[in-house]
């Protein structure tokens, strides 16, 4: 019996398989820190924070940032805002960015946060939140999540 040569339809197949093999060894997923946490404003709709992310790129090419969502949460789970990234970014190659990324709270937010402020002067939070890439293997989400405590300034701890 004679051996047929493999078809051109699986030939292609097998080519795009081992290029996705080779896309996903050629990417490592970036790192994401929180660098801090400060309030930058509060009004009569509420108010805003602003929080600091460090994204390492890893990877030998830069990696472009649609964008990043998130949301704040105080460690009795009380939720005080959520937030998205204004504008795209992109990572250098070998080398990390900070972005500073805008938070609008309410005045039930506020609150909460004031009470824990009142306590020791600090709040207790949790930051949880996804950054989308855009590199050749698609979008990926990269998570995060990190936990802290921020100095809260008077006008915080005086909220009733």
């Amino acid at each position: 019996m004679a051996v047929r040569p493999p078809r051109p339809l699986l030939l292609a197949v097998l080519a795009c398989l081992a290029c996705t093999s080779l896309a996903e060894r050629a990417y490592t997923r970036p790192t994401i820190a929180v660098r801090g946490v400060k309030l930058r404003s509060v009004g009569l709709g509420g108010g805003s924070l602003q929080v600091s992310l460090a994204i390492s790129n890893p990877n030998p090419y830069p990696l472009p940032v649609h964008r990043a969502t998130y949301s704040f949460v105080l460690a009795d789970s009380t939720e005080v805002g959520r937030g998205e990234s204004a504008a795209a970014f992109t990572v250098p190659a070998h080398d990390s960015t900070v972005v500073q990324l805008p938070l609008d709270v309410s005045w039930q937010g506020l609150r909460a946060a004031g009470r824990d402020a009142a306590r020791d002067g600090t709040v207790d939070y949790r930051l949880a939140g996804t950054v989308t890439l855009d590199t050749p293997l698609g979008d990926p989400n990269v998570p995060f999540t990190a936990v802290g405590r921020f100095t809260a300034p008077p006008s915080l701890r005086s909220i009733p």
